[in-house]
């Protein structure tokens, strides 16, 4: 769907539409690549906040909720989407401000959200479709809060983005704000399957069983079906660490079969993808 060229992310038509950042730093040779949420609901012109200095943040893409692609930073250059960030990568080498060698894609979503009466409400107070909304607790801890949902849209052009990203640059750790920067950033959240994400991007067969890791202090509810309506199928959550196989997906849930502390297949069902993790 998408190819880099000259720094600048093309489709058939030519390069997506271009809202250039005025917040930018030096040359940028791409080592990684950080996925963060808008924290912002639908209409928001985050390309065009990301153009005025005052901003003082921008990202490579921002990625709407129809699917839609806006270019505001070249492959090429450093934008300000890191922050204060640290992270240790695969041969052990320590990195502080990842803004130096990461190129970041922003996703036009509200994020963490509160619970008022039957309903939940964004940080702006404004009003999020309850049938948008998972309830979950941040894999690296924290309550429980909602969280939109991320439509399938944009989760399949931020899939060809970041295909396209990590073949022109060989970019190989792909990572979440909140792998860099938590308990300050916790983008993008549960609701984003960053083991799918993940593992489509780098070319990891999703058919067939693969065995992942559940990662959730407060355990990880097993249902009947794909979603928070379907019926528990045990009345504890699955415990931290266990480890189960992978059938199949059905957008963010994920149909496994629980392995016991033998290794034998005990139960299947139905688990939230977002707290799933390699082993």
């Amino acid at each position: 769907m998408f190819t880099v060229k000259k720094h600048r992310l093309a489709a058939a038509g030519g390069t997506v539409p271009l809202v250039k950042s005025a917040n930018t730093g030096g040359t940028l040779a791409p080592q990684f690549l950080v996925v963060h949420y808008t924290a912002s609901g639908p209409g928001a012109d985050i390309a065009g906040y990301f153009a005025k200095p005052a901003a003082k943040v921008s990202a490579h893409l921002v990625i709407g909720r129809d699917g839609s692609v806006t270019q505001c930073v070249p492959f090429d250059m450093v934008g300000w989407h890191a922050g204060k960030s640290r992270w240790i990568d695969r041969k052990g080498k320590l990195h502080e401000g990842l803004n130096r060698n990461a190129i970041g894609i922003e996703i036009e979503n509200w994020g963490k959200l509160k619970r008022v009466g039957n309903g939940w409400v964004s940080w702006t107070g404004a009003s999020v479709d309850p049938a948008r909304v998972i309830e979950a607790r941040h894999r690296l801890g924290g309550p429980m809060a909602g969280w939109e949902v991320f439509t399938e849209a944009q989760i399949e052009a931020t899939l060809q983005a970041a295909l396209a990203i990590c073949e022109a640059y060989g970019i190989e750790e792909i990572l979440g704000h909140d792998d860099i920067s938590y308990p300050h950033k916790t983008d993008p959240g549960p609701a984003w399957d960053m083991a799918s994400f993940r593992a489509r991007v780098q070319g990891r067969a999703e058919d067939g069983a693969g065995t992942l890791v559940v990662r959730s202090l407060t355990g990880l509810n097993l249902r009947a079906g794909a979603g928070i309506e379907h019926a528990l199928l045990r009345p504890e959550p699955l415990p931290d660490g266990t480890k189960v196989m992978l059938h199949e997906r059905d957008g963010q849930w994920c149909l496994v079969t629980v392995l016991d502390k033998a290794g034998k297949p005990a139960v299947t069902g139905w688990v939230h993808g977002g707290f799933l993790y390699e082993v």
